[in-house]
């Protein structure tokens, strides 16, 4: 009866830390930090929980930064338009993303709301923390 009761326990545990790994954006990021970062898009990452892109910025030294973009889970950005597909046809090309930097004071790492693509195309990516998708603005 011990093992069993052990056993219970333990997967009660184990099923609790999954739960614990996924942050809200606030936790993360801060949205009264918001800016429009112009690159070149070198990498689109398309996996779960998040996608991630990655742009080559220069500095103001003049010299090259990668800089990290977490995005909305895929399925949402799928349903919004900005699929795999169409991400990966901007690689190589100037983009504009709009992101939040993140709240421990990390570098060139922010969570993205939109992304102007190449062609002049808004994708939403990420949360409306500033509103700009809001109906009537």
């Amino acid at each position: 009866m011990k093992s069993l009761f052990g056993l219970v326990v333990g997967v009660l545990l184990a099923g609790a830390v999954p739960a614990t790994a996924h942050h809200s954006f606030s936790t993360e990021f801060d949205s009264a930090k918001c800016s429009d970062t112009i690159g070149v898009l070198t990498t689109v990452d398309y996996q779960n929980p998040h996608a991630y892109v990655f742009l080559d910025v220069t500095n103001a030294r003049g010299a090259t930064e990668e800089v990290t973009f977490q995005l909305s889970s895929t399925t949402n950005l799928q349903r919004g338009g900005a699929d795999r597909p169409t991400l990966m046809r901007n690689v190589g090309e100037t983009v504009t993303v709009r992101g939040c930097a993140a709240r421990n004071g990390e570098p060139n790492r922010f969570a993205a709301s939109y992304i102007i693509l190449s062609d002049g195309v808004v994708q939403r990516v990420g949360q409306d923390v500033e509103g700009f998708f809001t109906v009537g603005r």
